[in-house]
């Protein structure tokens, strides 16, 4: 009889506290499906660009060039970079670019297009002149040209970046990288 007793109150207590915790089961399964409430670790695939961070975002990237300007329309960024020195080469240059371009398109989730723009600056004289524009969408954006871009070094860029980036190069560009006759 006392195995009896002893299995009916363990039952009951079981039971009791069952029927006790349910409520608050349901009370955290609605307050996390609440649209305000996120999970503490939160995987995202890369940055959401926003007038907020994008400061914090550009700030972590390798350029060796100044940000003359930089601008967020949803979804795309214009920026201007500096040509300070005379004697920056093409290489660092393309290099600057494939690095902002790559992460544009393959860390971010929103950004879809990229305005960019080479501008060179006199210090001296207080003037800026274009360089060189070019106007990069995602879809025409792969990691593969961005590649070619790298490896280009100080040679003239290939016909097909120059299409798919829609690079514009203006005389001064050609002129001052003795691109002229190629171009």
């Amino acid at each position: 009889m006392n195995r009896f007793i002893l299995t009916s109150a363990a039952l009951f207590i079981t039971l009791g506290t069952v029927l006790l915790l349910l409520p608050f089961s349901n009370l955290h399964t609605s307050v996390s499906r609440s649209p305000e409430t996120l999970p503490v670790l939160l995987h995202q695939p890369g940055w959401e660009l926003s007038n907020d961070n994008i400061v914090d975002a550009l700030h972590s990237l390798p350029l060796t060039m100044p940000i003359r300007r930089v601008e967020w329309n949803e979804p795309a960024m214009s920026i201007d970079l500096i040509v300070s020195a005379p004697d920056t080469k093409l290489s660092e240059m393309y290099e600057n670019i494939a690095d902002l371009l790559s992460f544009s398109f393959s860390s971010t989730i929103n950004v879809n297009q990229v305005k960019l723009r080479l501008v060179a600056e006199d210090k001296w004289l207080g003037t800026k002149h274009l360089l060189l524009a070019a106007d990069v969408r995602r879809e025409d954006w792969d990691s593969g040209l961005n590649g070619e871009l790298k490896r280009t070094g100080e040679a003239p860029l290939s016909d097909l970046i120059k299409q798919r980036f829609h690079v514009i190069e203006t005389i001064l560009w050609k002129n001052q990288f003795g691109l002229l006759q190629n171009g």
